[in-house]
């Protein structure tokens, strides 16, 4: 087996390096050549001489680079050096994307998306894709594609192109597009089995692959299984509540087991705690000890490919890939706040307040019967595509194929009933009454009470046919002019049936999309035109026109350079538009309609033209069928560096940026009212006919019947109001020395941020997200050394401190949290290629060697931004092929 390269490789690759990287990805394990028959080396050698059936990420034209962007690849010898389990852990290793060194796990309390973003951006502004076709949403709250769990001996290599890209694929490409593209040609099968732990946790998969290669086809299936465990808050001793020491407040729970209670003869300003009573005491608690930093989970996980030469010019495909995750998160219990009177059998008033009334805080651990409630969120997601590749005269390819993705998401959220909650509160007998203090509640009070619950079935489906027209028109002097021309029709739905407690939440969306693109790559100077300080220069123009069946068209173009003015220099630059499509549950999700008296609208919104005469209001929050998509503007320069006097140094350098506009959110209560962009959402004294206009297209959710007379009707429903602007640069140096005994080699890759501006409309205040969090500076650095048999490689992850702000006793304070570096170990020993140690591999894999805890923050537990709650963990991983 060979050597391994710098765990996660950053290349830009242009013109013949992309040959070059793609050829010296070597055969795996299984792909030696005592392993393989006379048919299937034939077959794997046709293969490699084709090179121009490769489309690189990035563009449509088979053979040509993404001529002007920055592509971030990782290959197939990457990926078992790292080990990872699934396609998350693996991302997590690459500097550019938000989950770098991280554990990732599901968003928005584990039913959302594990999609990462990419430089700080939002996941849905980053477009995944599977050997270049779209997936499908699976996430039960989030309609934007996710990334697909593949078997991690499927995967041949991964590219990310860390630049717009929506004039080759259309919606979500913003920040960029990562591409997972899985094996091939491969004869035999392999196996894989890892185990590892780290305190109070473990993980572990098993997989095997089996593929045939055979005169004009092959067939591969790969399968995985793998367990996670979960890790709580209580499991981590770095995890802080009392932050006062450090300038910061208290943030430990007074809800607890163990009740805290406030009287109506104190004004609610002594506190008496549970069980004594006594004033000036106060009972304190960690509501996040019990909840998950890393839920469990287990995977299946299965992936069939196959294709097959019907005739010399006409070649069939397909593949299929299945997943079924279980995630179990465990959450706090929801603190609960109740009124008690006298009349409740189990009123404890404390001694000596003579009181009849009583507040008494809690957390519900004795109704629940345990310290947390569990969230279940299961996940069944196919991902298909099947087509034809035509040859036609003159080198030219048609390709027509269609994608069938589908998706059922299965969320349970128990949940206190708080109608229930109240009425037992009220209750004035044993078998009635609510007992806050202990488990005096009766058990049909206790079911009554626990018998709410957010549960939902959610199927959604991406449906897509596809046409593309792709080869040389012209024969220049530099090279042929190469086109591509396509065409696609989409179909994307989201189903949801289900209750929310016992409010039913059915929504059936459904959207069409009817695209166009087409792409020309022009050599403009090549070896037979070459000339001083221009050897070669080459030109790309791309665009795309989508139109939607809910919110209309866009059009997006993209025009890229390579430029060569030395042999061993290239010079690149990209400009192009972008665009995100509103999900369909932000255009058509259930709009609520929500009252707030005039008190409390005063201290929700404070409406500055009443001054102290605030008025009753209505807000509306959820979809909006008025959405338009967000937008982008990016381009980007760089420079790759291969120098001739070391021919084993690469080096490149790529400065972006992006503006980033007409972002999707939710209008501001502190702007809403000083804001001009928020004007045409606030209608102040609405007539009858403006409020039952827009109500009608709400869910009552605590409106009052009669509705009192309404003040303000502020339409809060998500709309483009945004801003995100944001520059930086991307660098990656790696080096290799032959050597007697073997190779050392070394890298640094990374991404480094100049600015990030967030406004929450045009006209707001400008506000640094590198202040808010984001972190400038990202790096990964390796070290490793190759002599026979055995590799040893070390990495180095470097995030940098981020700030923030805190909340103080007086009010907000900002604070700069330490960097945050680990250090991974890889040691691979291939056994002797002789009996039964033939085709295997032994592999040690030691995350966070040093054990260390995340950087201290005077806020949020300690924690502070996204960092690895796993700590050191240790791995073994046994490879066997046959």
């Amino acid at each position: 087996m060979r050597g391994f390269r710098q765990s996660v490789r950053l290349r830009v690759v242009s013109g013949a390096s992309l040959a070059v990287l793609l050829l010296a990805a070597g055969p795996s394990l299984a792909q030696t050549a005592e392993a393989q028959s006379a048919t299937a080396e034939t077959a794997q050698d046709k293969a490699v001489a084709n090179l121009d059936e490769i489309v690189v990420t990035g563009t449509s034209i088979r053979g040509v680079p993404p001529v002007g962007s920055n592509l971030i690849s990782m290959s197939r010898e990457d990926i078992e050096t790292l080990g990872a389990a699934n396609t998350p852990d693996l991302l997590a290793s690459v500097p550019q994307l938000n989950s770098f060194n991280t554990a990732p796990s599901p968003s928005l309390g584990g039913v959302g998306s594990f999609a990462p973003g990419l430089r700080g951006l939002p996941a849905n502004a980053t477009l995944p894709l599977m050997n270049g076709h779209r997936l499908v949403a699976a996430a039960a709250n989030e309609t934007n594609p996710d990334f697909p769990l593949i078997p991690n001996l499927a995967i041949e290599r991964v590219e990310v192109v860390a630049d717009g890209a929506s004039s080759i694929y259309g919606s979500d490409a913003v920040a960029g597009v990562v591409n997972f593209i899985t094996r091939r040609n491969v004869s035999g099968v392999e196996m894989s089995a890892a185990y590892g732990m780290a305190d109070d946790y473990y993980t572990g998969h098993v997989g095997a692959l089996a593929g045939k290669i055979w005169d004009g086809g092959s067939i591969l299936a790969a399968y995985q299984f793998t367990r996670t465990d979960n890790i709580t808050g209580g499991d981590r001793d770095y995890r802080l509540q009392d932050f006062r020491p450090f300038g910061g407040i208290d943030t430990r729970g007074v809800n607890c087991p163990a009740p805290n209670v406030l009287v109506n003869t104190t004004f609610y300003s002594v506190y008496y705690a549970a069980p004594d009573l006594t004033a000036n005491t106060r009972n304190f608690c960690d509501n996040g000890a019990s909840a998950d930093l890393l839920p469990a989970s287990r995977i299946h996980s299965l992936f069939v490919s196959g294709r097959q030469d019907v005739t010399d010019r006409v070649k069939l495909w397909g593949e299929v890939l299945y997943t079924d995750r279980l995630d179990e998160i465990q959450v706090s219990p929801p603190v609960q706040s109740v009124a008690l009177t006298s009349a409740n059998p189990f009123f404890r008033a404390p001694p000596g307040t003579g009181a009849t009334t009583e507040l008494v805080l809690f957390r519900p651990d004795n109704l629940i019967g345990d310290d947390h409630f569990t969230n279940t969120d299961e996940r069944r997601v196919g991902n298909s595509s099947v087509g034809a590749d035509v040859q036609l005269p003159h080198e030219f390819e048609l390709s027509v194929y269609g994608t069938f993705d589908w998706a059922e998401n299965v969320a349970f959220l128990p949940t206190i009933n708080a109608g229930a909650l109240a009425a037992a509160a009220a209750g004035t007998t044993t078998a009635t009454a609510l007992d806050p203090f202990g488990t005096g509640t009766a058990p049909g009070v206790v079911a009554a009470i626990l018998n709410s619950s957010t549960s939902v079935t959610i199927n959604q489906r991406t449906n897509l046919g596809a046409i593309k027209l792709s080869g040389p028109l012209l024969d220049l002097p530099a090279g042929q002019l190469k086109i591509a021309l396509g065409a696609e029709t989409r179909r994307e739905t989201f189903e949801q049936t289900g209750f929310v407690g016992a409010t039913p939440v059915p929504e059936d969306l459904s959207r069409d999309i009817n695209s166009f693109y087409g792409e020309v790559f022009v050599p403009i100077v090549g070896s037979a035109n070459a000339m001083p300080l221009v050897r070669s220069l080459s030109l790309s123009l791309s665009g795309r026109y989508d139109d939607y069946s809910d919110f209309g068209s866009t059009s997006n173009p993209k025009v890229g350079v390579n430029w060569e003015p030395l042999e061993d220099l290239t010079l690149r630059g990209s400009y192009g538009q972008s665009f995100r499509a509103p999900g369909m549950r932000q255009v058509g999700a259930t709009v609520g309609a929500y009252y707030y008296d005039a008190a409390t609208a005063a201290a929700l919104a404070n409406d500055p033209t009443r001054g102290a005469a605030q008025v009753n209001t209505v807000y509306l929050l959820g979809g909006n069928r008025d959405l338009q998509p967000e937008e982008a503007e990016t381009w980007s320069f760089g420079a790759d560096w291969r120098p001739v006097f070391l021919p084993n140094l690469r080096a490149s350098l790529t400065y972006y940026n992006i503006e980033y506009t007409n972002v999707i959110g939710t209008p501001s209560t502190a702007l809403v009212f000083t804001d001009p962009t928020f004007a045409s959402v606030v209608y102040r004294n609405p007539t009858a006919e403006t409020l039952g206009g827009l109500l009608g297209i709400a869910v009552p959710v605590n409106l009052p019947t009669p509705l009192p007379a309404i003040g303000n009707l502020l339409d809060l429903r998500l709309n483009n109001f945004g801003v995100r602007k944001t520059d930086g640069v991307d660098f990656d140096v790696n080096y290799r020395w032959p050597q007697a005994f073997g190779d050392v080699y070394a890298g640094l890759a990374g991404n480094y941020v100049l600015g990030f501006d967030t406004q929450l409309s045009p006209a707001a205040p400008v506000t640094d997200s590198l202040d808010l969090g984001v972190p400038r500076f990202t790096a990964r650095a390796s070290l490793g050394v190759v002599s026979g048999p055995v590799s040893v490689a070390g990495f180095v992850n470097y995030r940098d401190g981020i700030r923030n702000n805190f909340a103080t006793p007086t009010g907000v304070g900002s604070y700069k949290a330490d960097a945050y570096t680990t250090v991974d170990l890889r040691v691979t020993w291939t056994l002797p290629e002789a009996g039964w140690t033939r085709g295997t591999a032994l592999a040690l894999q030691v995350n966070d060697l040093f054990d260390k805890d995340p950087p201290f923050f005077p806020a949020t537990d300690g924690v502070g931004g996204a960092y690895n709650p796993i700590g050191r963990f240790v791995a073994l991983n046994l490879r066997k092929s046959f």
